[in-house]
């Protein structure tokens, strides 16, 4: 029997448009939209467009460096898209994997797609699938990563572990490698895997941002390795990721391959911060819905969580992604400012006022708040007022639009995220326009989207 890397090769090289479901297409098409929102949304943080400015000086080429009228190389571009995407944590996600599969593929067949001289939109989308299918499946092989379940520790980031395996087969299913030749690049994508670090967003050290930027890198690089005769060991998958996992498990990098789409389990965000805080912000919403809360009457607020959630401890966090990864700062800035939006875990959110209230938030490890599901993590909030009353609210899981309901609402409450993050840079008009196009991505040629996320 052939290796797993084999198997998915033949897939992914096999895959044509005419034969996706037209759930897969339109849940694609989702996925296209809210990844390039994320991208334009995240190029306003000073730090990323410094890193714009200096990869479309030191690495000159013609693909779009979204929201900024900057281009670069298309393995560059693509790393900053990323980099930018993952910068403000609202990217889409899938609780299968333990990750964010969309943005490792995304903006690496974007960048390829634009350069291309003839470029061809239902490639370009069934690339991104089968980068997906291949990121996601190698996400469930290794999960747990390895210490993510340890009492004395959470080494490793799931960003960059796994995901570059699929940002090689993604870039080679566009170039049209062969199956040998996509094979070689899924084996190669497996070594050139990141040893990320978790410990990096509680303690606010930002290379955690670059992670899933640099997988966009390396995984083209490795396409074009696999392009001209590189070759990498045989089960390649597994005899490099199995050391980053607790459990690895190589059945669902092909079970129900082609029958189970992987693409259509995941969910968008609707909140600026790591998936782990979204329970507790929602909890704390529905608190807010139903009893008007003034922060200066606010005693106490004891948050009930599961063992990795609880590990989100700072207080006082010192820039804008511990702020994401903080559950009493999330609850502090929700409760004053009355969303979870981008500005409310911005520089500018993180006042005395705020940063004192964060300091009256405790939590308590619990494991009754986490489901069996993955993904299934709950939270239990109990606000005290100064006068004794306690307001309680608890959520079994997080309320994310994960799927576009018959009358529209999950879509419309994705459009409304896209819309705030898209629109201060590039305008109501441009926004509605690039979301149109991108959510239809068929329709319009790749390098009309990347124009179309670029300010007039």
């Amino acid at each position: 029997m052939s290796d797993p890397e084999s198997q998915l090769a033949t897939f992914v090289n096999g895959l044509e448009y005419e034969s996706l479901p037209e759930r897969v297409i339109d849940r694609a098409g989702l996925v296209v939209a809210d990844t390039i929102g994320a991208s334009v949304g995240g190029t306003t943080l000073p730090e990323v467009a410094s890193l714009a400015e200096v990869e479309a000086e030191r690495n000159p080429g013609e693909a779009s460096i979204l929201g900024t009228g900057r281009t670069a190389a298309p393995g560059h571009a693509a790393m900053v898209n990323a980099t930018a995407a993952t910068s403000l944590d609202i990217d889409e996600g899938n609780p299968y994997a333990g990750g964010h599969p969309a943005v490792h593929v995304v903006p690496a067949v974007l960048a390829e797609a634009e350069v291309d001289d003839e470029p061809d939109p239902e490639t370009f989308l069934t690339s991104v699938v089968a980068g997906y299918e291949v990121a996601t499946r190698t996400g469930r092989a290794c999960t747990p990563l390895k210490g993510r379940q340890t009492e004395d520790g959470y080494p490793y980031h799931v960003h960059g572990v796994w995901g570059t395996v699929g940002t090689a087969a993604a870039v080679a299913r566009y170039r049209g490698l062969s199956t040998d030749g996509i094979t070689e690049a899924i084996r190669m994508g497996a070594n050139s895997a990141l040893h990320t670090q978790f410990d990096a967003v509680v303690e606010g050290r930002t290379v955690r941002n670059t992670y899933a930027g640099a997988s966009n890198l390396l995984g083209g690089e490795v396409a074009t390795q696999a392009e001209v005769g590189y070759t990498g060991l045989e089960s390649g998958i597994e005899r490099h990721l199995a050391r980053a996992s607790d459990a690895f498990d190589d059945v669902p990098l092909t079970d129900e391959l082609g029958e189970l789409w992987e693409i259509t389990r995941g969910y968008f965000k609707r909140h600026a911060a790591c998936r782990l805080t979204h329970s507790t912000i929602d909890a704390v919403l529905e608190l807010q819905a139903s009893h008007p809360i003034d922060t200066a009457d606010v005693s106490t607020v004891t948050v009930g969580v599961g063992r990795a959630a609880a590990k989100l401890d700072p207080e006082r966090p010192e820039n804008v992604l511990q702020s994401k990864f903080s559950i009493p700062f999330a609850v502090a800035t929700v409760l004053a400012n009355g969303d979870a939006t981008k500005p409310s875990f911005s520089d500018d959110a993180r006042t005395d006022a705020v940063l004192d209230l964060a300091s009256c938030v405790e939590l308590v490890e619990t494991d009754d708040v986490v489901g069996s599901e993955p993904g299934q993590r709950g939270a239990r909030v109990a606000v005290t007022m100064d006068s004794g009353e306690t307001l309680r609210a608890e959520v079994t899981a997080p309320k994310d639009a994960e799927r576009v309901s018959e009358d529209g609402t999950a879509e419309r409450v994705l459009r409304e995220k896209y819309d705030w993050l898209v629109e201060p840079t590039l305008g109501a008009e441009r926004t509605a326009e690039l979301w149109a196009a991108a959510r239809s991505p068929t329709t319009t040629e790749p390098a009309r989207l990347a124009t179309l996320a670029t300010p007039e």
